[in-house]
């Protein structure tokens, strides 16, 4: 009897844990060795506690680090296992997972720096992701406090069978290929970079800015750390000729297709449909309804433009005349348009590439 009582205690713990989702928090890792090991497990157990208590248990398994040791078959295997978020997914998948996170930890300057991303491990999608800067690991804790929670309550309004980066606004109508298509990744072979792609429409787009080291470019302030968030600042002809293989800067045209296919029917609503969720200045963010993350990364035209407030990306379009002037779309955080004008072409802008 009392072994019946085990067997069908166990089969209903099974039938409940299958009506869960499982979500993996890998090990914190330091691009840099900024911080030691006992450090970087204490943020990894952080992050694991907020989203055990964000989570709602009846739907959300968070796996513990045995669990997830299990699967890869050592500590040091866990750890090695990913160290960029372009592998993530997959490493979600090895663990069975359907949702994954990570933190990442770098330094520049003085700061130690902290990215944060969490994928669908089924369809590669970025769901969400933080950053931040602090002097301190007190300082990145508290960064973790602040962002963690709105980060994995992204998660609730995610369904399975249909995810996407961001619920899609009920005003736009469906189309068949959108952000919905699996996230894949571009790895540039001149560098080894690898960037997130999206497909709108008929278009497929890098889903980040380029961030190619190119003579005629720049970081803002000269940091690398805006590099890696933001992409790099190019001048038009840099630009024209930068993207990689396969890939080439947008036209007019090509910008006109991208904002027809997001817009609700309003043509100043285009903006909001491609703007970060994050990152934008006094409430300015987007709903990325479309997985394409624009952040406001500025510009540079002999001064910097702090990022938070704008972005502004190349066309390969000319204007009048056409050895001085091109074209370039701008958003900004105070409106909902993506606009495409005139400017020099010695300004510094930044990069989406299209592919062929």
């Amino acid at each position: 009897m009392t072994r019946l009582y085990f067997i069908l205690l166990f089969l209903a713990l099974a039938a409940y844990g299958q009506q869960q989702e499982r979500v993996a928090i890998i090990n914190t890792v330091d691009d840099r060795d900024s911080i030691g090991t006992s450090d970087l497990t204490y943020l990894t157990d952080r992050l694991r506690g907020v989203a055990v208590k964000v989570l709602p248990k009846q739907r959300y398994g968070v796996m513990t680090t045995e669990s997830i040791v299990a699967f890869l078959g050592s500590q040091e295997r866990a750890q090695k296992e990913c160290r960029e978020a372009s592998c993530l997914a997959d490493l979600g998948r090895k663990v069975n997972a359907d949702y994954v996170a990570q933190a990442r930890i770098g330094r520049f300057n003085k700061n130690l720096t902290i990215k944060t991303e969490l994928y669908s491990s089924k369809s590669g999608n970025l769901i969400g992701s933080f950053t931040g800067d602090s002097k301190s690991l007190q300082g990145l804790l508290d960064i973790i406090n602040k962002e963690a929670p709105l980060l994995f309550k992204e998660l609730l309004d995610v369904v399975s069978t249909a995810p996407t980066p961001s619920p899609t606004p009920a005003s736009i109508p469906p189309i068949s290929t959108s952000a919905t298509t699996p996230t894949n990744y571009l790895e540039d072979s001149r560098d080894g970079k690898k960037y997130r792609t999206v497909v709108i429409g008929k278009q497929t787009w890098m889903a980040e800015n380029l961030n190619y080291n190119a003579n005629g470019s720049k970081c803002y302030d000269n940091k690398p750390a805006y590099c890696d968030k933001y992409g790099r600042w190019y001048d038009w002809s840099t630009a024209f000729a930068v993207c990689p293989r396969g890939w080439h800067l947008p036209s007019n045209e090509e910008w006109d297709v991208l904002k027809t296919t997001v817009s609700d029917g309003d043509w100043y609503s285009e903006g909001k449909y491609l703007k970060a969720v994050r990152g934008w200045n006094d409430n300015g963010n987007g709903t990325d309804a479309y997985g394409f993350a624009a952040l406001p990364g500025g510009a540079y035209s002999g001064g910097n433009t702090s990022p938070g407030l704008n972005g502004s990306w190349w066309s390969s379009s000319l204007g009048e005349p056409g050895q001085y002037w091109a074209f370039k779309l701008e958003m900004n955080y105070n409106r909902n348009s993506a606009p495409l004008f005139p400017v020099r072409k010695e300004i510094l802008c930044s990069v989406r590439c299209l592919k062929d």
